[in-house]
């Protein structure tokens, strides 16, 4: 894992490597982020603790970040409000989330994102709860949203404030 990590990277990530960007705290989520977004499911795999790898294995991880739209948006959505060494605040809007997630040293270097089977539990709980409210505002209609249609929030505000 650390060699792949060293050296994967996105167009956006060239510049500075990676591994730079990784040995700061607030950058280990937008990494993640990117590669969710860009479809580099695997990569945004690398970015997890070794610790959550035991519990969490790569197809638990694609169903919690990236399986349908619920998932992808929430990660897309999330900021990172506060980061220091070992932590980092994660808020979405749209959904109603502030949560705080452990960050843990890899090789001593660089920093990855520790989640703990509460942390999945509760963005698996979320990402279902807006997809039900997103079902319900379309009269029952599952995926097949006119061309037209706005996501309803599920909250309007992140639990910190921000």
């Amino acid at each position: 894992m650390g060699v792949f990590l060293l050296s994967c990277a996105t167009p956006s990530q060239e510049e500075g490597g990676l591994a730079e960007r990784l040995k700061d705290p607030a950058t280990v989520f937008p990494a993640f982020q990117e590669f969710i977004r860009d479809g580099l499911y695997s990569k945004a795999y690398d970015l997890v603790a070794p610790a959550t790898k035991k519990f969490l294995s790569y197809e638990a991880f694609y169903i919690t970040f990236a399986s349908y739209e619920a998932p992808r948006r929430l990660v897309a959505k999330m900021e990172v409000h506060r980061a220091e060494p070992g932590k980092v605040l994660l808020c979405a809007s749209e959904f109603g989330v502030s949560r705080e997630v452990k960050l843990a040293k890899f090789m001593g270097r660089i920093w990855t994102l520790e989640f703990t089977p509460d942390d999945i539990d509760f963005l698996k709980g979320r990402t279902q709860e807006w997809f039900r409210l997103q079902v319900r505002r379309a009269d029952g209609w599952h995926f097949a949203y006119p061309p037209d249609w706005t996501y309803a929030p599920l909250r309007r505000t992140c639990g910190c404030g921000k």
